[in-house]
Protein backbone atom coordinates (compact mmCIF):
# COMPACT_ATOMS: atom_id res chain seq x y z
CA UNK A 1 0.00 0.00 0.00
CA UNK A 2 2.91 2.27 0.88
CA UNK A 3 5.01 1.39 -2.16
CA UNK A 4 1.33 1.88 -4.10
CA UNK A 5 1.36 5.61 -2.23
CA UNK A 6 4.66 6.28 -3.41
CA UNK A 7 4.39 5.26 -6.95
CA UNK A 8 1.34 7.68 -6.97
CA UNK A 9 2.80 10.40 -6.27
CA UNK A 10 5.96 10.46 -8.42
CA UNK A 11 3.82 9.29 -11.49
CA UNK A 12 1.78 12.86 -10.52
CA UNK A 13 4.72 15.08 -10.31
CA UNK A 14 6.09 13.33 -13.78
CA UNK A 15 2.55 13.80 -15.56
CA UNK A 16 2.83 17.59 -14.17
CA UNK A 17 6.11 18.33 -15.79
CA UNK A 18 4.50 16.80 -19.02
CA UNK A 19 1.68 18.57 -18.89
CA UNK A 20 2.29 22.06 -18.03
CA UNK A 21 4.39 22.74 -21.54
CA UNK A 22 1.35 21.27 -23.13
CA UNK A 23 -0.51 23.54 -21.90
CA UNK A 24 0.86 26.78 -22.53
CA UNK A 25 0.74 26.13 -26.14
CA UNK A 26 -2.54 25.99 -26.22
CA UNK A 27 -3.47 28.67 -23.56
CA UNK A 28 -4.81 26.34 -21.13
CA UNK A 29 -1.88 27.41 -18.56
CA UNK A 30 -3.18 28.65 -14.53
CA UNK A 31 -2.61 31.88 -14.00
CA UNK A 32 -0.56 32.81 -10.82
CA UNK A 33 -1.02 36.54 -9.56
CA UNK A 34 3.08 36.89 -9.05
CA UNK A 35 3.01 40.84 -8.88
CA UNK A 36 0.45 40.91 -5.22
CA UNK A 37 2.25 40.16 -1.58
CA UNK A 38 3.04 36.64 -0.66
CA UNK A 39 0.06 35.77 2.20
CA UNK A 40 1.18 34.71 5.80
CA UNK A 41 -0.15 33.25 8.44
CA UNK A 42 -2.43 35.19 10.74
CA UNK A 43 -0.25 34.51 14.11
CA UNK A 44 3.06 34.87 12.47
CA UNK A 45 2.03 38.42 10.89
CA UNK A 46 0.99 39.85 14.19
CA UNK A 47 4.39 38.26 16.16
CA UNK A 48 6.68 39.37 13.54
CA UNK A 49 4.11 42.94 13.33
CA UNK A 50 4.92 43.19 17.39
CA UNK A 51 8.47 42.17 17.20
CA UNK A 52 9.48 44.28 14.38
CA UNK A 53 7.69 47.20 16.14
CA UNK A 54 9.27 46.85 19.47
CA UNK A 55 12.82 46.45 17.97
CA UNK A 56 12.88 49.69 16.38
CA UNK A 57 14.56 52.53 17.94
CA UNK A 58 12.25 54.23 20.50
CA UNK A 59 13.02 57.94 19.14
CA UNK A 60 11.86 56.88 15.65
CA UNK A 61 9.02 54.99 17.34
CA UNK A 62 7.70 57.76 19.02
CA UNK A 63 7.53 59.85 15.72
CA UNK A 64 4.85 57.32 14.46
CA UNK A 65 2.65 57.41 17.70
CA UNK A 66 -1.28 57.67 16.69
CA UNK A 67 -1.89 60.78 19.30
CA UNK A 68 -4.58 62.88 18.62
CA UNK A 69 -2.98 65.96 19.83
CA UNK A 70 0.02 65.80 17.87
CA UNK A 71 2.96 68.63 16.43
CA UNK A 72 1.45 71.18 14.16
CA UNK A 73 4.48 70.23 11.62
CA UNK A 74 3.05 66.64 11.56
CA UNK A 75 -0.60 67.22 10.42
CA UNK A 76 -1.06 66.60 7.06
CA UNK A 77 -4.65 69.00 6.20
CA UNK A 78 -6.42 66.39 3.92
CA UNK A 79 -9.20 67.41 1.66
CA UNK A 80 -8.15 71.35 3.63
CA UNK A 81 -10.74 70.00 6.47
CA UNK A 82 -9.08 72.60 9.05
CA UNK A 83 -9.75 75.51 6.31
CA UNK A 84 -13.22 74.68 5.39
CA UNK A 85 -14.07 73.59 9.04
CA UNK A 86 -13.21 77.27 10.01
CA UNK A 87 -15.90 78.59 7.34
CA UNK A 88 -17.90 76.87 8.64
CA UNK A 89 -17.56 77.95 12.31
CA UNK A 90 -17.13 81.57 11.26
CA UNK A 91 -20.54 81.38 9.27
CA UNK A 92 -22.02 80.26 12.59
CA UNK A 93 -20.75 83.25 14.68
CA UNK A 94 -22.25 85.51 12.05
CA UNK A 95 -25.52 83.59 12.72
CA UNK A 96 -26.10 81.24 9.93
CA UNK A 97 -27.37 77.90 11.55
CA UNK A 98 -24.74 75.65 10.77
CA UNK A 99 -23.11 72.23 12.26
CA UNK A 100 -20.69 69.70 11.46
CA UNK A 101 -20.26 65.87 11.10
CA UNK A 102 -16.12 64.52 10.52
CA UNK A 103 -16.71 61.04 9.02
CA UNK A 104 -14.03 57.87 9.13
CA UNK A 105 -12.81 54.79 10.04
CA UNK A 106 -10.78 54.42 13.41
CA UNK A 107 -7.98 55.48 12.92
CA UNK A 108 -8.43 57.77 10.16
CA UNK A 109 -7.68 60.87 12.26
CA UNK A 110 -11.18 62.40 13.70
CA UNK A 111 -9.69 63.25 16.88
CA UNK A 112 -6.60 64.81 15.47
CA UNK A 113 -8.26 66.84 12.88
CA UNK A 114 -10.90 68.27 16.19
CA UNK A 115 -8.18 68.80 18.35
CA UNK A 116 -5.80 70.74 15.60
CA UNK A 117 -8.82 72.68 14.85
CA UNK A 118 -9.45 73.79 18.25
CA UNK A 119 -6.52 75.57 18.02
CA UNK A 120 -7.20 77.94 15.72
CA UNK A 121 -10.19 79.03 17.52
CA UNK A 122 -10.64 81.85 19.62
CA UNK A 123 -8.40 81.14 23.26
CA UNK A 124 -11.56 83.10 25.27
CA UNK A 125 -14.44 80.79 23.59
CA UNK A 126 -15.83 77.91 26.06
CA UNK A 127 -15.37 74.71 24.13
CA UNK A 128 -16.87 71.74 25.94
CA UNK A 129 -15.50 68.47 24.44
CA UNK A 130 -17.59 65.14 24.78
CA UNK A 131 -16.10 61.55 24.64
CA UNK A 132 -18.31 58.41 24.11
CA UNK A 133 -16.59 55.94 25.24
CA UNK A 134 -19.55 53.28 25.77
CA UNK A 135 -22.37 52.24 24.85
CA UNK A 136 -25.46 54.76 25.13
CA UNK A 137 -28.52 54.17 23.50
CA UNK A 138 -30.89 53.89 25.93
CA UNK A 139 -33.15 57.26 26.83
CA UNK A 140 -32.77 57.36 30.44
CA UNK A 141 -28.71 57.15 29.15
CA UNK A 142 -28.48 59.47 27.11
CA UNK A 143 -30.43 62.19 29.36
CA UNK A 144 -27.85 61.02 32.30
CA UNK A 145 -24.91 61.48 30.29
CA UNK A 146 -25.83 64.65 28.23
CA UNK A 147 -27.25 66.67 31.54
CA UNK A 148 -23.58 65.93 33.41
CA UNK A 149 -21.60 67.14 30.24
CA UNK A 150 -23.35 70.49 30.86
CA UNK A 151 -23.47 70.36 34.57
CA UNK A 152 -27.22 69.98 35.01
CA UNK A 153 -29.25 67.92 37.62
CA UNK A 154 -32.76 66.49 37.46
CA UNK A 155 -33.15 65.92 34.36
CA UNK A 156 -35.53 63.13 33.25
CA UNK A 157 -37.27 64.43 29.71
CA UNK A 158 -35.38 65.66 26.87
CA UNK A 159 -37.54 68.96 26.75
CA UNK A 160 -36.33 69.62 30.10
CA UNK A 161 -32.70 69.14 29.07
CA UNK A 162 -32.77 71.48 26.12
CA UNK A 163 -34.59 74.13 28.12
CA UNK A 164 -31.86 73.78 30.90
CA UNK A 165 -29.14 74.05 28.02
CA UNK A 166 -30.63 77.60 26.62
CA UNK A 167 -30.66 78.71 29.79
CA UNK A 168 -27.77 78.91 29.78
CA UNK A 169 -27.32 81.69 27.52
CA UNK A 170 -23.54 81.21 26.92
CA UNK A 171 -22.22 80.35 23.43
CA UNK A 172 -19.76 77.90 23.00
CA UNK A 173 -18.61 74.99 20.95
CA UNK A 174 -19.40 71.55 22.08
CA UNK A 175 -17.14 68.40 20.24
CA UNK A 176 -19.04 65.48 21.09
CA UNK A 177 -16.55 62.37 19.20
CA UNK A 178 -17.87 58.65 19.41
CA UNK A 179 -21.84 59.09 17.76
CA UNK A 180 -21.29 55.32 16.59
CA UNK A 181 -22.01 54.70 20.39
CA UNK A 182 -25.18 56.52 20.66
CA UNK A 183 -27.29 53.31 19.45
CA UNK A 184 -27.21 49.83 19.21
CA UNK A 185 -28.33 48.06 15.82
CA UNK A 186 -31.47 46.93 17.78
CA UNK A 187 -35.12 47.78 16.92
CA UNK A 188 -35.25 49.74 20.02
CA UNK A 189 -31.27 51.10 19.89
CA UNK A 190 -31.91 54.94 18.14
CA UNK A 191 -33.59 56.66 21.57
CA UNK A 192 -30.36 57.88 22.39
CA UNK A 193 -29.79 59.61 19.11
CA UNK A 194 -33.64 61.01 19.10
CA UNK A 195 -32.99 62.90 21.90
CA UNK A 196 -29.12 64.46 20.46
CA UNK A 197 -30.90 65.12 17.26
CA UNK A 198 -33.90 67.21 19.50
CA UNK A 199 -30.87 69.09 21.36
CA UNK A 200 -28.94 69.94 18.63
CA UNK A 201 -31.88 71.40 16.63
CA UNK A 202 -33.11 73.27 19.62
CA UNK A 203 -29.90 74.89 20.85
CA UNK A 204 -28.23 75.56 17.27
CA UNK A 205 -28.29 79.17 18.22
CA UNK A 206 -25.92 79.10 21.24
CA UNK A 207 -24.05 76.21 20.63
CA UNK A 208 -21.97 75.22 17.41
CA UNK A 209 -22.27 71.25 17.33
CA UNK A 210 -18.81 69.04 15.60
CA UNK A 211 -19.78 65.65 15.58
CA UNK A 212 -17.17 62.82 14.79
CA UNK A 213 -18.66 58.98 13.68
CA UNK A 214 -17.11 55.95 12.37
CA UNK A 215 -17.28 55.23 8.69
CA UNK A 216 -19.33 52.32 9.00
CA UNK A 217 -22.07 53.40 11.47
CA UNK A 218 -22.39 56.33 9.67
CA UNK A 219 -23.38 54.26 6.52
CA UNK A 220 -25.88 52.45 8.00
CA UNK A 221 -27.78 55.51 10.18
CA UNK A 222 -27.90 57.19 6.64
CA UNK A 223 -29.59 54.73 5.59
CA UNK A 224 -31.71 53.79 8.59
CA UNK A 225 -31.94 56.89 9.81
CA UNK A 226 -31.07 59.80 7.61
CA UNK A 227 -28.38 60.87 9.47
CA UNK A 228 -27.05 63.27 7.26
CA UNK A 229 -29.82 65.43 6.98
CA UNK A 230 -29.00 66.71 11.04
CA UNK A 231 -26.06 68.06 10.10
CA UNK A 232 -25.33 71.01 7.37
CA UNK A 233 -21.46 69.88 6.48
CA UNK A 234 -19.77 66.71 6.24
CA UNK A 235 -16.10 66.22 6.49
CA UNK A 236 -14.19 63.00 5.97
CA UNK A 237 -10.72 62.05 7.14
CA UNK A 238 -10.36 58.53 5.02
CA UNK A 239 -10.17 60.55 1.60
CA UNK A 240 -6.44 60.38 1.26
CA UNK A 241 -4.80 60.39 -2.03
CA UNK A 242 -1.54 59.15 -2.65
CA UNK A 243 0.64 62.31 -2.48
CA UNK A 244 -0.73 63.21 0.91
CA UNK A 245 -0.19 59.75 1.97
CA UNK A 246 3.51 60.17 0.92
CA UNK A 247 3.43 63.27 3.33
CA UNK A 248 1.77 61.83 5.97
CA UNK A 249 4.71 59.06 6.79
CA UNK A 250 7.86 61.46 5.32
CA UNK A 251 6.83 64.74 7.56
CA UNK A 252 7.54 62.27 10.72
CA UNK A 253 10.27 60.19 9.15
CA UNK A 254 11.72 63.39 7.80
CA UNK A 255 11.83 64.33 11.40
CA UNK A 256 14.34 61.66 12.13
CA UNK A 257 18.14 61.34 11.48
CA UNK A 258 17.75 58.58 9.20
CA UNK A 259 17.79 57.97 5.43
CA UNK A 260 16.13 55.64 3.48
CA UNK A 261 16.96 52.53 1.58
CA UNK A 262 14.07 50.67 -0.62
CA UNK A 263 14.56 47.15 -1.31
CA UNK A 264 12.40 45.77 -4.20
CA UNK A 265 10.54 42.63 -3.28
CA UNK A 266 10.82 39.32 -5.55
CA UNK A 267 8.30 40.27 -8.12
CA UNK A 268 9.57 43.70 -8.67
CA UNK A 269 13.42 42.89 -9.06
CA UNK A 270 12.54 40.64 -12.09
CA UNK A 271 10.36 43.54 -13.98
CA UNK A 272 11.43 45.01 -16.65
CA UNK A 273 10.35 48.47 -15.18
CA UNK A 274 12.82 47.91 -12.33
CA UNK A 275 15.08 46.23 -14.01
CA UNK A 276 15.85 48.85 -16.76
CA UNK A 277 16.66 51.49 -13.99
CA UNK A 278 18.74 49.63 -12.13
CA UNK A 279 22.06 51.70 -13.59
CA UNK A 280 20.60 54.80 -12.23
CA UNK A 281 20.74 53.82 -8.60
CA UNK A 282 18.96 57.37 -7.59
CA UNK A 283 16.30 56.60 -10.27
CA UNK A 284 15.84 52.98 -8.98
CA UNK A 285 15.31 54.23 -5.47
CA UNK A 286 12.84 56.72 -6.55
CA UNK A 287 10.58 53.79 -8.56
CA UNK A 288 10.39 51.56 -5.42
CA UNK A 289 9.61 54.35 -3.34
CA UNK A 290 6.80 55.54 -5.85
CA UNK A 291 5.92 51.92 -5.85
CA UNK A 292 5.75 51.36 -2.27
CA UNK A 293 3.87 54.66 -1.54
CA UNK A 294 1.26 53.33 -4.48
CA UNK A 295 0.71 50.05 -2.86
CA UNK A 296 0.30 51.97 0.55
CA UNK A 297 -2.23 53.99 0.06
CA UNK A 298 -3.98 50.64 -2.23
CA UNK A 299 -3.98 48.54 0.88
CA UNK A 300 -5.08 51.21 3.48
CA UNK A 301 -7.81 53.22 2.04
CA UNK A 302 -6.87 56.34 3.16
CA UNK A 303 -6.59 55.22 6.73
CA UNK A 304 -3.41 56.76 8.80
CA UNK A 305 -3.28 54.61 11.10
CA UNK A 306 -3.17 51.14 9.03
CA UNK A 307 -0.41 53.25 6.98
CA UNK A 308 1.92 54.17 9.98
CA UNK A 309 1.58 50.39 11.30
CA UNK A 310 2.21 49.20 7.20
CA UNK A 311 5.40 51.28 7.18
CA UNK A 312 6.89 50.18 10.44
CA UNK A 313 5.92 46.68 9.65
CA UNK A 314 7.89 47.21 6.24
CA UNK A 315 11.29 48.04 8.22
CA UNK A 316 12.89 45.19 7.21
CA UNK A 317 16.66 46.82 9.39
CA UNK A 318 18.03 49.63 10.99
CA UNK A 319 21.77 49.61 10.32
CA UNK A 320 23.89 53.24 11.29
CA UNK A 321 21.80 55.86 9.72
CA UNK A 322 20.39 53.44 7.64
CA UNK A 323 16.41 52.11 7.37
CA UNK A 324 16.09 49.59 4.83
CA UNK A 325 12.30 49.33 3.77
CA UNK A 326 10.95 46.11 2.13
CA UNK A 327 7.75 45.76 0.77
CA UNK A 328 4.72 44.11 3.03
CA UNK A 329 3.14 41.26 3.37
CA UNK A 330 -0.63 40.79 4.02
CA UNK A 331 -2.32 38.41 6.60
CA UNK A 332 -4.46 35.75 6.11
CA UNK A 333 -7.45 35.07 7.65
CA UNK A 334 -9.94 33.91 5.42
CA UNK A 335 -8.01 31.01 5.95
CA UNK A 336 -9.06 30.67 10.07
CA UNK A 337 -11.57 27.86 10.67
CA UNK A 338 -13.25 30.00 13.21
CA UNK A 339 -14.48 32.15 9.97
CA UNK A 340 -18.52 31.23 10.43
CA UNK A 341 -21.45 33.22 9.03
CA UNK A 342 -22.39 33.88 12.77
CA UNK A 343 -18.79 34.67 13.22
CA UNK A 344 -18.87 37.18 10.19
CA UNK A 345 -21.77 38.81 11.55
CA UNK A 346 -19.98 39.37 14.73
CA UNK A 347 -17.30 41.02 12.93
CA UNK A 348 -19.67 43.66 10.64
CA UNK A 349 -21.47 44.42 14.36
CA UNK A 350 -18.12 45.53 15.57
CA UNK A 351 -17.24 47.47 12.48
CA UNK A 352 -21.01 49.39 12.42
CA UNK A 353 -20.56 50.14 16.61
CA UNK A 354 -16.19 50.23 16.25
CA UNK A 355 -16.50 48.37 19.70
CA UNK A 356 -19.05 46.27 22.04
CA UNK A 357 -19.23 44.55 25.08
CA UNK A 358 -20.27 41.05 25.73
CA UNK A 359 -24.00 42.14 26.77
CA UNK A 360 -24.26 44.51 24.03
CA UNK A 361 -23.26 42.08 21.14
CA UNK A 362 -26.32 39.87 22.31
CA UNK A 363 -28.22 42.07 21.79
CA UNK A 364 -27.50 43.25 18.12
CA UNK A 365 -27.19 39.49 17.56
CA UNK A 366 -29.96 38.29 19.34
CA UNK A 367 -27.71 35.25 21.26
CA UNK A 368 -27.33 33.94 24.84
CA UNK A 369 -24.90 35.67 27.07
CA UNK A 370 -22.48 32.53 26.93
CA UNK A 371 -22.67 32.67 22.76
CA UNK A 372 -21.57 35.98 22.70
CA UNK A 373 -18.87 35.64 25.37
CA UNK A 374 -17.64 32.19 23.66
CA UNK A 375 -17.53 33.86 20.13
CA UNK A 376 -16.08 37.06 21.36
CA UNK A 377 -13.08 35.10 23.11
CA UNK A 378 -12.00 33.11 20.16
CA UNK A 379 -11.95 35.86 18.01
CA UNK A 380 -9.22 37.78 20.59
CA UNK A 381 -7.53 34.27 21.06
CA UNK A 382 -6.35 34.33 17.29
CA UNK A 383 -5.87 38.04 17.37
CA UNK A 384 -8.39 39.21 15.48
CA UNK A 385 -10.24 41.64 18.34
CA UNK A 386 -8.29 43.48 21.07
CA UNK A 387 -10.11 43.72 24.30
CA UNK A 388 -9.70 46.73 26.88
CA UNK A 389 -12.31 47.52 29.77
CA UNK A 390 -14.60 44.94 28.83
CA UNK A 391 -15.10 46.39 25.21
CA UNK A 392 -14.12 43.84 22.00
CA UNK A 393 -12.57 45.56 18.59
CA UNK A 394 -10.71 45.01 15.89
CA UNK A 395 -7.58 44.88 15.75
CA UNK A 396 -6.14 47.66 13.62
CA UNK A 397 -3.21 45.20 12.51
CA UNK A 398 -5.93 43.35 10.55
CA UNK A 399 -8.36 46.48 10.16
CA UNK A 400 -7.69 46.38 6.61
CA UNK A 401 -8.18 42.18 6.13
CA UNK A 402 -11.62 42.43 7.86
CA UNK A 403 -13.14 44.97 5.56
CA UNK A 404 -11.89 43.72 2.86
CA UNK A 405 -13.27 40.23 3.42
CA UNK A 406 -16.63 41.19 4.89
CA UNK A 407 -17.44 43.82 1.60
CA UNK A 408 -16.27 40.20 -0.70
CA UNK A 409 -19.01 38.42 0.95
CA UNK A 410 -21.58 41.83 0.67
CA UNK A 411 -21.79 42.00 4.29
CA UNK A 412 -20.87 45.70 4.70
CA UNK A 413 -20.45 47.56 1.13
Amino acid sequence: MEALAIAWRFSTRKLRVIIRPIQKVFGFSVIRDTSSQKIIDLSTYLTETDTKISELPKSYRDLFKNDSDIDDELFVNTSNNIHNLKKVYEAWAEGVSTNAAIIGERGSGKSTLIHTFQKTLPEDLNILNVNIEYSTWKEEQALSFLSAQFDIKDVKRPETLVRAINDQKESRVVFIEGLQNLYLRNINGFDALEILWLVISETKENIFWVVSCSRYAWDFLSKAKGVETHFTHLFYTDLVSDEQMFEVIMSRHDKSAYRLLFEPDESTRKSRAYRKRLHKPAEAQEYLKKEFFNRLTEISKGNISVAILLWLRSIKKVEGRTITILPFNSADIESLDLLTSEVLFVLASLLLHDSLRVAELCRVMNISLSESRVLLSRLKSRGILLESNGLYRVNQLVFRQVIRMLKKRNIVH
